[in-house]
């Protein structure tokens, strides 16, 4: 039987929003990627608020997160039938689910627990075993978790696949993910060593916080970036937010909802409510996702290279007033929408586990040790077998 030039992968990804489940069916051949069907199922309500939950302070507890990975575990598997279901596709066809998983604590630095010091250690829940039994696929999960035995950071995890799909052949480039955090990853041109990459700051993680609150629930985001548009930002709020000591943090580094979750907005509140004004709180801290943005390009990426474009992906990218003041404050350098070069950007980061998966079942080490400060390069991700194991091709 004549060995088919291509294999196909399912990538799931749910970011720190905790939304739900993004679903990418993946193509792979002749080192291109091609995306074939893309699928969100969000969360249902009640298992959104205990992740949530469970991802602030104080957590949750063992009971609860032993739980929490049985049934995020199920919404994941659930959200790749649906997706194969819309796609027409018959299992047999299907190589490999590659998982992100749904991180519920991040610590990359360690910290100080109750009863003394805690190593630096990431988690992710979505248990790949129920993944695997539901579908009958092999499933690769829990990327993090080997980097950070390397001595990384584990995040941000995406630019050797952000590299895979956008690099250039003649001129360095920039990939801007805006989910809850926002993270950069700097591109040099094909065949060129100095691919890097590091989060930002908060995307749209506080403008979310801000605007389910103020709405009691009724909204979880700011649709189009409507409420920013009919605000005023606050300069002086604005400059004191952006001295938050993460933001002078040289690459690598990363971050998410334990530094720039509730507490930080809660900070954040005090310094807006003198303005008693919503839309000019939201417009504030949209002002600040920007400005986390255009402060790195300028502090961090090569000025002997810059990008010769920035190309844009994740749920932020349908904010248009956060990419109105993006493209205002990174001018001369164009702000593209990842979909110009074939990838929705709400798409981006699930096709890239679905990558990172391939690239496991290959044996090619794909995390970016200038990105998240390993040690060294390592295979990521570790793999359960589904009804029929086989390294891809």
């Amino acid at each position: 039987m004549r060995e088919s030039p291509h294999t196909l992968g399912v990538g799931l990804m749910s970011g720190t929003s905790a939304d739900g489940v993004d679903a990418a069916l993946v193509k792979i051949a002749a080192g291109k990627a091609e995306l074939a069907h893309f699928h969100s199922a969000p969360y249902p309500p009640r298992l959104r608020e205990r992740i949530l939950r469970a991802a602030g302070e104080p957590g949750a507890s063992t009971a609860e997160i032993c739980s929490l990975h049985r049934e995020i575990g199920e919404a994941f598997a659930r959200a790749a039938l649906e997706l194969l279901a819309a796609a027409g596709v018959v299992f047999h066809r299907v190589g490999f689910i590659g998982s992100h998983g749904q991180t519920v604590r991040h610590l990359p630095e360690g910290g100080e627990g109750a009863d003394g010091p805690l190593l630096p250690s990431t988690l992710q829940l979505g248990d790949a075993a129920v993944i695997a039994e539901r579908t009958g696929l092999t499933v690769v999960a829990d990327f993090r978790a080997r980097d950070v035995a390397a001595g990384g950071s584990g995040a941000p995890l995406t630019p050797w696949a952000h590299r895979f799909l956008f690099e250039r052949p003649g001129a360095p480039c920039a990939f801007l993910n805006l989910g809850g955090i926002s993270n950069l990853t700097y591109i040099p041109p094909a065949g060129r060593p100095g691919l890097f990459g590091f989060d930002c700051g908060p995307a749209n993680m506080a403008i979310d916080g801000y605007v389910e609150r103020w709405t009691g629930g009724a909204e979880r985001f700011d649709r189009g970036g409507a409420l920013a548009a009919r605000g005023r930002v606050d300069e002086e709020a604005l400059a004191a937010l952006m001295a938050h000591p993460f933001l002078h943090l040289p690459p690598p580094k990363s971050t998410g909802r334990e530094t720039f979750g509730a507490a930080f907005l809660e900070g954040a509140l005090a310094r807006l409510r003198k303005r008693d004004s919503p839309p000019d709180e939201i417009a504030t801290l949209t002002a600040f996702s920007a400005e986390c943005v255009a402060q790195a390009v300028r502090r961090f990426l090569p000025r002997e290279a810059p990008p010769a474009e920035i190309i844009v992906g994740g749920g932020g990218y349908q904010n248009e007033t956060l990419l109105g003041r993006l493209r205002e404050r990174l001018a001369p350098i164009p702000v593209r929408s990842s979909a110009e070069r074939g990838i929705p950007p709400g798409a981006v980061e699930a096709v890239a586990f679905a990558l990172l998966g391939w690239a496991a079942l290959k044996g090619i080490p794909a995390n970016v040790p200038a990105a998240t400060g390993a040690k060294r390069e390592v295979v990521l991700g570790h793999i359960t077998p589904g009804d029929r194991l086989q390294a891809a091709p």
